[in-house]
């Protein structure tokens, strides 16, 4: 499982160098460089919800994690492949690192690259956390207790393991070398996480709390020509009410609340036939408490906005900050730092 968090600390590394390596292989501007870096990071947070969907409905948390650790080795190995020595001889091309020498299929493979790289990292990002504290509490109810100082010692290698790999990585040169060992240290903690497959236990998925909202927006969509009851009691509730949505604790019914009518109809109980009927199908007839659930969902996504103002301020931190961070004189007495080392801090 650490082999996994060690190859999600390689692709940092990789989008930390990002902006150094369009700028001064691509000869872009800093500009353009920093709307593809952030359009990258943007997109693994965008990610991160329809995959922790995909998770909760569809496969489980360590298959998510196994196309995750593929995507980044493929990732990373389309990433060296981009960089215009290795395919020279292939393309026709010149091997230097100028941009008359990255052609439109260098092109093709680094958006590939950053795609994939985008997809694992999201799915990691949601899925690794969860994964590794499901297989701790596994680890604990069988009785496998660790000392005090066993348990700071895999600490310090989980976090030592990558950043002995990365500084080194850092002062290797020509980048095809650079992302080339970033890949093969990628696929080793693949292969590593893969070793230990029966020794995961798989949990199956359980359901996603999203099914009911997009149920909610199906069943008023088929319903949108139907009024709705003039007595709010009307309207069908189940059996799985939830008392924290009533005003009294004797109340059996979730009295609708003012605004977004329109969902309400997916609770309309259609008068063509028994409420046992409609009820086999789910994605027709809703209760007014998932009704209501949905309703608080949409009434949040204002607030959500309010997060753009930071998002653009963080969007600096990885773009501009970077490229004036390369451009810094980095010598320290006879040794000459990397910005890489700045990258622990920075996540923190």
């Amino acid at each position: 499982m650490a082999a996994l968090l060690w190859a999600d600390c390689l692709a940092q590394f990789v989008m930390w160098t990002m902006m150094e390596y369009l700028t001064e292989v691509w000869k872009i501007s800093v500009v353009h460089a920093a709307g593809i870096v952030n359009i990258f990071s943007g997109l693994v947070l965008v990610l991160q919800l329809p995959m922790q969907y995909l998770v909760d409905t569809i496969i489980s948390k360590y298959w998510m994690l196994v196309f995750s650790s593929l995507a980044y080795s493929v990732g990373i190995g389309l990433l060296t492949m981009s960089t215009p020595p290795v395919l020279a001889g292939f393309v026709g091309t010149c091997s230097e690192y100028k941009p008359e020498c990255i052609v439109k299929g260098h092109k093709i493979l680094f958006y590939a690259a950053l795609g994939l790289l985008a997809f694992a990292s999201s799915s990691c990002s949601v899925e690794s956390t969860e994964f590794a504290e499901e297989q701790l509490e596994i680890a604990i109810n069988e009785h496998i207790s660790l000392s005090l100082i066993q348990r700071e010692f895999f600490k310090l290698l989980l976090f030592m393991v990558p950043v002995a790999a990365i500084i080194p990585i850092s002062y290797i040169k020509p980048w095809n070398l650079r992302f080339g060992v970033s890949a093969i240290c990628t696929v080793i903690a693949t292969l590593l996480f893969l070793s230990g497959t029966c020794t995961y236990e798989n949990k199956e998925p359980e359901g996603s709390p999203l099914t009911s909202v997009f149920r909610v927006f199906v069943a008023s969509t088929t319903k949108l020509f139907y009024r709705l009851p003039s007595d709010a009691s009307e309207l069908y509730e189940g059996n799985d009410t939830d008392d924290s949505f009533s005003d009294s604790d004797d109340s059996s019914f979730v009295q609708p609340t003012c605004g977004l009518g329109c969902l309400e109809k997916a609770a309309v109980i259609l008068p063509n036939g028994t409420i046992e009927q409609q009820e086999t199908n789910r994605w027709r007839l809703c209760s007014v408490t998932e009704v209501e659930e949905t309703k608080r969902l949409l009434r949040m996504i204002p607030i959500c906005l309010t997060f753009i103002i930071p998002g653009v301020v963080s969007s600096i931190g990885n773009t501009y900050f970077v490229e004036q961070a390369d451009l810094l004189n980095k010598k320290v007495g006879n040794l000459k730092a990397t910005t890489v080392i700045l990258l622990p801090y920075y996540n923190n």
